[in-house]
């Protein structure tokens, strides 16, 4: 039977499927039934997938999935509070003033912030669930010969191993003869 082409998804990614799974759900239900403890469990199921993901990611050493995914999410944050500031939310000196401005002027910081919310999601989502690469078998070099790995692949036999004789014994180890002349 040959082997299968595809890498089975380590015990994180299965994590990170589940929590999406779990997320998707309450988020339904939330918007179904607009129960506030239902938007907590998707909000908490929102943050056990991003810690799967990133811990998916990291353990698979992809440092550039991860500062892509937090670059998104740089842009998301920054786009969110442009548009709470520009609707006059937040930082405003008297919070019981009406702006004057329209809510046109604060679209492209959601669409925005809701693309880069999006963008990050899809990030965290796809450099987890990615499958590692099969790394092909390396193949001997045919220009360089290879070393001898263990002893029974060695080319040549082992060196005898010289023992060191104690005191008693000194007498009685033989001595290699001289040679003689003729």
């Amino acid at each position: 039977m040959a082997p299968s082409r595809f890498v089975p998804l380590r015990r994180s990614a299965r994590a990170t499927l589940w929590c999406t799974l779990a997320t998707a759900i309450l988020l339904a239900l939330t918007a179904w039934t607009l129960e506030e403890w239902l938007g907590a469990l998707a909000l908490v199921a929102l943050t056990a997938f991003v810690l799967c993901a990133l811990y998916a990611i990291l353990a698979m050493n992809r440092y550039w999935v991860a500062a892509a995914a937090a670059l998104s999410a740089a842009l998301t944050i920054g786009c969110t509070l442009a548009f709470l500031r520009v609707l006059g939310v937040a930082w405003d000196d008297d919070p019981t003033a009406v702006t004057s401005v329209s809510s046109r002027d604060a679209d492209p910081y959601f669409a925005g912030a809701a693309v880069a919310l999006v963008a990050t999601l899809a990030t965290l989502f796809a450099g987890a669930v990615w499958p590692r690469q099969r790394q092909a078998p390396r193949r001997p070099n045919p220009s360089r010969p290879s070393r001898p790995t263990s002893p029974s692949t060695r080319r040549t036999p082992p060196r005898p191993v010289a023992t060191k004789p104690t005191a008693g014994a000194r007498a009685s180890v033989p001595r290699p003869a001289a040679p003689r002349n003729r």
